[in-house]
C-alpha cells in the first residue's frame, strides 16, 4: 500500500513537471511562430510577388530572383559582404585570441582589463558610428592629427568609395573584438592547467603548447565564433548605414534591401534579397554543423 502511494506520488510529480514544462514552452512557441515563422513565410511568398509594400501583391514567380542575379548592384553588394566577412574572420578573431591568451596569464587586474576591452561593445552603434564619422572628417578629423605628426601618407578621405568599406569595418572591429575577447577568455580559463604542465615536462615551447594544447581545447569556441561572425557578416547594417548610408563602395545586402523596401517601394524585390541572405546564412551554418559533426566522430 505504501509502495503504491509512493509510485502514485512520483507519477503526480512527473505529471506536474510535464505540465509546468508545457506551460513554459507553449507561450514561447506561439511567440516564435507569430513573430518569426509567420513573417518568414510571408517574406518568402512576397519574394515571389511584385509588391510595393502597401497594395495588393501580384504573383510573378521567380522574376525577382532572375532580376536580382542579373543586377550589378546585387553582385557588388554581395562582394562587399564577402570582403566584410573576410575582414571580420581575421582581425578581431586573431586580436581577441592573442589578447585573451595573454590576459589569462595576468594575475592582477584581469577584470579591469577585460571590462576596458569589452566597453566598446555596450556603446550604441548609432552613437559610435556618428562619433567615428566625425573622426573621419577630412577637414577636422584624424587627418589633422596625421598632418601634425608629419604622417601625410596616411591623410586621405576615409569615407571615399575606395576606402569606405574598410574604414567602416575598422570601426565595427573596434566595437566587436571586445566581445570576441571575452568569449575566448571564458574558454581559455576552462583549460586544465595539468595539460600545460605535461607539455612543459615534455619540453614543449610556447608555440607548441598553443598549437597542441590551447587551440584543440577551445576548438568548439573557435567554430562558434567563426560561424557567428560569418552569419552576422551577411546581415550587418548599423555602422554602414549610420556612416555612409550604403553609398558607393560600401553597399551591403542589408542596405540594398532597406533602400529597395522603404525608398524605392519594391518590397517584393527586397524580400528576394532577404531570402538570399537567409539562404547563405543557412548554408554557412549547415556546413559548419557538418564539419563539427565529422570532427566529433
Amino acid at each position: 500500500m505504501a509502495k503504491s502511494n509512493i509510485n502514485h506520488g512520483k507519477l503526480n510529480y512527473k505529471k506536474r513537471s510535464n505540465l509546468i514544462a508545457y506551460c513554459v514552452v507553449i507561450p514561447v512557441l506561439i511567440y516564435h511562430f507569430t513573430l518569426i515563422i509567420l513573417p518568414s513565410l510571408n517574406t518568402l511568398y512576397s519574394a515571389l510577388t511584385k509588391w510595393n509594400g502597401i497594395g495588393k501583391k501580384e504573383f510573378i514567380g521567380l522574376s525577382n530572383f532572375k532580376e536580382l542575379f542579373n543586377d550589378p548592384n546585387f553582385m557588388n553588394a554581395l562582394t562587399n559582404n564577402l570582403k566584410w566577412m573576410a575582414i571580420f574572420l581575421t582581425l578581431p578573431i586573431i586580436l581577441g585570441f592573442l589578447v585573451g591568451y595573454l590576459l589569462t596569464r595576468v594575475k592582477r587586474g584581469r577584470i579591469v582589463y577585460r571590462a576596458m576591452y569589452f566597453l566598446p561593445y555596450v556603446i550604441s552603434a548609432a552613437i559610435a558610428g556618428k562619433i567615428f564619422a566625425a573622426f573621419y572628417n577630412p577637414y577636422f578629423g584624424i587627418n589633422v592629427i596625421f598632418k601634425n605628426l608629419n604622417l601625410d601618407f596616411l591623410v586621405r578621405d576615409w569615407l571615399a568609395p575606395n576606402n569606405a568599406l574598410v574604414s567602416v569595418a575598422l570601426v565595427d572591429n573596434w566595437h566587436w573584438w571586445g566581445f570576441v575577447l571575452v568569449i575566448f577568455m571564458s574558454a581559455l580559463q576552462q583549460i586544465d592547467p595539468a595539460l600545460y604542465e605535461v607539455a612543459e615536462v615534455e619540453g614543449a615551447t610556447t608555440l607548441e603548447k598553443m598549437r597542441y594544447v590551447t587551440i584543440p581545447s577551445i576548438k568548439n569556441t573557435i567554430i562558434f565564433i567563426i560561424v557567428t561572425t560569418m552569419v552576422w557578416s551577411m546581415g550587418t547594417f548599423e555602422y554602414v548605414w549610420v556612416m555612409t548610408k550604403g553609398g558607393p563602395g560600401s553597399e551591403l545586402l542589408s542596405t540594398m534591401l532597406y533602400k529597395n523596401s522603404l525608398f524605392k517601394y519594391r518590397a517584393g524585390y527586397a524580400s528576394a534579397i532577404a531570402v538570399v541572405q537567409v539562404s547563405v546564412s543557412f548554408i554557412i551554418f549547415g556546413l559548419f554543423a557538418l564539419i563539427r559533426r565529422k570532427s566529433e566522430d
